[in-house]
């Protein structure tokens, strides 16, 4: 069982962790770097390479907007941005982000918990994953899993959502029914805003019941947020992340895992993701990239952390502000091409945040959106990912999942309606 603080604060995951997390042994090199700045410290330890022999003497960034804005990386910041750095991420950075947390989530500092950059949240996800699971131990998940799952060969346990998000009453069946000779599953992974495939977002009252269940059960929560800051609800109704509830809800912290990526708000292509979670959490992650890819990119570090210094967390959290309402806009124009052309011929949420529509098909029985997809779809013109995709346990589904990111305004229209003849394809191949 995971133990508490004298007064209710911290919570120690470390008797959560799997049997593999344990066998990592520290860098032998990387976990003497931090020592280098020590005064009057002479290092013979890294192979570092000598910046003499690096061909960059300066990269330059120009901003969009009105008042373009160049950022220049002169030669001597590039030391640092083309050397080796340390395991956990650039220090600066590191702690761009602890306060961007505490800004945005509300959490203190001694509340026992801290940040680590990898590259991208998938990275840091299945080292998580790494640190509370040995193969073949179960999982709690929403629909939607990264394939690295199955390949661990882990039992995946579905917990359904609704409009509302991840449903804390079947999640609680689940747990009280578990089998009392099995081993009972130590991490529930969510995606609770924006859902990747469903777009569904979970509300404040059912973060609050699930993180209930957390403590009663001793789990923890491994809250996947990519698209927190692609949300279309006014502030005011937003719901808070399990990051910022979990204190006030349990009286504790230190039972929830967050993860946030830049994939969606600044470059996809640049790979950084953040982890937020209790200190031995990061620690064991941090040892994992020490012995598999050293850390994280230190060019991409220092490009990132020179934009953020510019916006600061103000400017940082405009530009988030102004991708959402991007982001919003062509929800809206989906929508509206969605109820023209597939009323009738599927059913869907309007998502509240990110990038997907999770559209269920009203297909004859026993037809699946994957047999649809294979069959028609490339004669039809039309490409989306099958629900099967999604599903934990690959069984046949009659959804879809469709992005309305970077498609035009015509083509949305034009999507739906080759969708809507799949439909009336299926059926009319039924009656012949």
């Amino acid at each position: 069982m995971g133990s508490i603080g004298p007064d209710g604060g911290a919570v120690d995951p470390t008797p959560l962790f799997s049997k593999r997390v344990q066998q990592w042994e520290p860098g032998a090199i990387r976990s003497l770097l931090p020592l280098e700045a020590l005064p009057g410290m002479i290092s013979l330890v890294a192979g570092k390479p000598n910046p003499e022999t690096f061909p960059f003497a300066k990269i330059s960034i120009s901003l969009k907007g009105s008042k373009e804005k160049q950022i220049v990386l002169e030669e001597s910041a590039l030391i640092d941005a083309l050397q080796y750095g340390l395991p956990a991420g650039n220090a600066e950075l590191i702690q761009w982000f602890e306060e961007l947390q505490k800004t945005v989530h509300g959490i203190r500092c001694n509340d026992g918990w801290a940040c680590c950059i990898g590259n991208g949240s998938q990275e840091l996800i299945h080292r998580a994953f790494q640190v509370f699971t040995d193969p073949g131990d179960p999982i709690l998940l929403e629909t939607g899993v990264a394939g690295f799952l199955r390949a661990d060969g882990h039992e995946l346990i579905e917990v359904p959502s609704d409009a509302d998000g991840l449903q804390p009453s079947v999640l609680e069946k689940i747990l009280l029914e578990w089998p009392g000779k099995c081993r009972y599953p130590t991490v529930l992974y969510t995606t609770p805003t924006g859902s990747n495939p469903t777009g569904r977002s979970c509300t404040e009252s059912c973060k609050a019941q699930i993180l209930r269940l957390a403590k009663r059960f001793n789990f923890m929560i491994l809250e996947d947020d990519a698209y927190y800051f692609l949300n279309f609800e006014v502030p005011s109704k937003r719901a808070r992340s399990y990051l910022a509830l979990e204190k006030e809800i349990n009286g504790e912290t230190g039972r929830v895992v967050r993860f946030d990526s830049l994939s969606k708000v600044v470059s996809s292509g640049m790979r950084l993701g953040v982890l937020t979670g209790p200190i031995p959490v990061v620690q064991k992650v941090t040892r994992i990239t020490e012995n598999i890819n050293l850390q994280p990119s230190s060019t991409t570090q220092l490009l990132a952390l020179s934009l953020f210094q510019h916006w600061g967390h103000s400017g940082f959290l405009k530009h988030c502000t102004r991708a959402a309402g991007l982001y919003r806009h062509r929800r809206d124009v989906f929508a509206a091409a969605a109820e023209r052309h597939l009323k009738g011929k599927a059913t869907w949420d309007v998502p509240r945040a990110g990038m997907f529509f999770w559209l269920t098909l009203r297909l004859p029985p026993g037809r699946d959106s994957f047999e649809l997809l294979s069959k028609q779809g490339m004669e039809n013109g039309i490409l989306a990912i099958p629900g099967v995709a999604f599903m934990p346990n690959v069984q046949k589904t009659c959804q879809l999942r469709v992005s309305y990111s970077l498609v035009t305004e015509a083509e949305m229209g034009e999507a739906c309606r080759r969708i809507a003849k799949l439909v009336d394809d299926a059926w009319t191949s039924e009656i012949h």
